[in-house]
């Protein structure tokens, strides 16, 4: 069975965990977003996410555990330009105890259009130790609730195939 077009309301139906406009700094010499502002952009969508979870500054600055990314998928789909406005949009696609993989949605506000997805593949690190730790059970049943929930969503994720949580 072929799968349907993803449209910006199925991405909508995640929560918005971050919006900005595209300031003239994020521009490369094409007047277009440099791929590098792609992953800051999303990378600030998975910050409120592991907010929400327990996860986020002052966690990993009492327990000394952070977070790293180990894989990335970056797909574009189009151009983000000077004061676009764009809203990041974060899908949980598996939780193990040390690793979490997620779908980050680039959806550009200004143009009704996805932008970009970001595919990654993060490990909860003791820092201490520069290792891979457990995620704390709290935030763990959080990251497991939201995984349940991005489940039930009625569309199939446009992952790569490739990366594994």
């Amino acid at each position: 069975m072929a799968q349907r077009k993803l449209k910006l309301e199925d991405i909508r139906l995640l929560d918005r965990l971050y919006q900005r406009s595209i300031p003239p700094a994020f521009l490369d010499e094409n007047r277009h977003v440099n791929v590098q502002f792609y992953i800051h952009l999303v990378e600030q969508g998975i910050v409120e996410l592991f907010r929400r979870v327990g996860l986020g500054e002052h966690y990993a600055a009492a327990d000394e555990i952070g977070n790293f990314a180990l894989e990335q998928h970056a797909r574009y789909h189009a151009e983000l330009l000077l004061d676009d406005r764009v809203c990041v949009y974060i899908r949980v696609i598996d939780v193990t105890p040390k690793r979490a993989h997620f779908l980050g949605f680039i959806v550009n506000d200004t143009r009704r259009q996805l932008a970009a997805t970001l595919e990654v593949v993060m490990m909860n690190v003791d820092m201490n130790l520069r290792r891979g730790a457990p995620f704390p059970p709290a935030a763990k049943a959080r990251l497991d609730a939201l995984l349940e929930q991005h489940r039930k969503l009625p569309w199939t994720a446009p992952v790569c195939g490739v990366m594994r949580a």
